[in-house]
């Protein structure tokens, strides 16, 4: 398995940053198919005694409206 933002975004400002973009995630099984699927992540961190640690993390797929379900087989 693997997991990437290929575009990651960071925001940083005194104690507090903010980092959004698309995830990629890709599992291969053993016998050698594979799958990949793409969300929307934000995450806010902020620094505590020096160091960074997340506080929040917004995970999403896009919904289909006329089903409701969600489309973890878009691309972008």
């Amino acid at each position: 398995m693997s997991w990437d933002v290929p575009d990651l975004k960071i925001l940083a400002r005194q104690d507090l940053a903010v980092a959004w973009g698309l995830n990629r995630i890709r599992v291969e099984q053993t016998g050698g198919e594979s799958t990949e699927t793409w969300s929307r992540g934000t995450r806010v961190s902020e620094r505590r005694d020096g160091a960074w640690e997340m506080i929040h993390q917004h995970l999403s797929f896009p919904s289909d409206p006329d089903t409701g379900e969600a489309g973890t087989d878009l691309r972008p």
